[in-house]
């Protein structure tokens, strides 16, 4: 009887219970939805704040695209001349190598070889840059430091190389020449190489432009493709330098055991980095030997070829003369031993249009302007030799 009043429950009871649970059930699905609500508004937030830094950065991207346009809109010479920066940037090499430059007006910067007068003239407020640079530059300062070919004083012939004979090109139907021409006697002398770069106050007070940096690329490539220009062409319309005075008309032929006489008489750091510069006929000539019955000496897959472990390049013809070739390290055996850089001062840097060329030939400045120079001497002159007239492309001497 107890048990069944125990287990006896009022409706009120009941109801309590019931409606109990429906405020619990209510009160966890308010819980959940407090919960998500939060969620929501922190996800909004986020959003919020995304949207106003991109809101933000947008507009400090229109402020910089403003003031860039604002800046780059200045005056590319005294004649008003105006040039967009993008334009300024692509044309700022011509600008300081470009001897024709004198379309831009006045010309404000030239790169101009002489054998007398040439060297690097810059601003004064270049003078730290610069010193940096011929100081930490392994391209430019660290190959003036050795001693190219075993060069002990100022000439130095390389032996061991039979005499030479040349040809010419002859008409149609006349005799052929069939002999092998060979190197001769080669002799390197050390001459005075420099060159003229001229950067304006104008262009170093241009904010848009880091010419610091800029010049540092310019004086590495000018240098470099100057000693190019007058290693193989020489200076002037004898072509003295290391192509001969003989030009295009008539060119010299090489056999590929000059080649490897040539190897022989070059030291160990140059043979371990050089190699042979052939024009396509001769390349194709030594693909065909080697496919028939390759000597020692040559190795040939197609698409690579060595001569004497050395890697051979083929060039156009007109690049390196008819059946030409040259062994060595461009990057290395151009720059002087001597180490001879001399810093000069000069409140003077204005140079006459029409002077001869062995002085500089392009108006550069209207007034004169605080300047600096520097010089070195280069290993530019060899003589006897066998190469045509030829225009060497950037790669061979990058």
């Amino acid at each position: 009887m107890d048990k069944e009043k125990t287990a006896q429950v009022s409706p009120e009871e009941n109801g309590l219970k019931s409606l109990t649970e429906k405020l619990d059930t209510v009160l966890q699905a308010a819980e959940e939805a407090s919960a998500k609500a939060a969620e929501a508004d922190a996800r909004a937030k986020e959003a919020e704040k995304r949207a106003q830094e991109a809101e933000a950065k947008s507009a400090k991207l229109s402020d910089e695209l403003t003031a860039a346009k604002n800046a780059h809109a200045v005056n590319f010479t005294p004649k008003a001349q105006v040039k967009t920066f993008e334009e300024k940037r692509k044309g700022f090499r011509d600008f300081l190598t470009d001897v024709k430059a004198a379309r831009f007006g006045n010309v404000k910067a030239a790169l101009q070889a002489g054998a007398v007068t040439g060297s690097y003239l810059v601003p004064t407020g270049f003078l730290p840059e610069v010193l940096d640079l011929l100081g930490t530059n392994d391209d430019l300062i660290a190959q003036a430091r050795r001693l190219p070919w075993g060069i002990e004083g100022d000439s130095r012939t390389i032996p061991n190389l039979v005499a030479r004979s040349t040809w010419a090109f002859v008409g149609e139907g006349a005799a052929k020449p069939v002999s092998n021409p060979t190197f001769g006697e080669i002799t390197q002398k050390l001459a005075k190489l420099s060159c003229i770069v001229v950067v304006t106050d104008e262009l170093m007070d241009d904010t848009t432009i880091d010419l610091p940096a800029l010049f540092a690329e310019q004086a590495r490539a000018g240098l470099i493709d100057t000693l190019n220009d007058w290693l193989f062409n020489g200076d002037g319309d004898d072509r003295d330098g290391i192509l001969g005075a003989s030009g295009v008309q008539s060119p010299s032929v090489t056999g590929i055991t000059d080649l490897l006489l040539l190897k022989q008489a070059v030291p160990v750091f140059v043979q371990r980095s050089g190699k042979f510069y052939l024009d396509n006929a001769l390349y194709n000539e030594l693909a065909s030997m080697a496919r028939i019955n390759a000597p020692a000496w040559l190795y040939y897959e197609e698409g690579k070829m060595r001569v004497d472990g050395s890697e051979v390049v083929a060039l156009d013809s007109d690049l390196i003369g008819a059946r030409g070739a040259v062994f060595g390290d461009l990057k290395n055996v151009i720059f002087s031993p001597k180490n001879e850089f001399a810093i000069r001062y000069s409140d003077v840097a204005t140079v006459v249009e029409g002077e001869s060329p062995s002085q500089t030939t392009h108006h550069l400045f209207q007034e004169n302007k605080q300047a600096f120079r520097f010089e070195m001497r280069a290993d530019i002159s060899v003589v006897g030799s066998v190469w045509a007239k030829a225009t060497v492309p950037a790669a061979v001497g990058a």
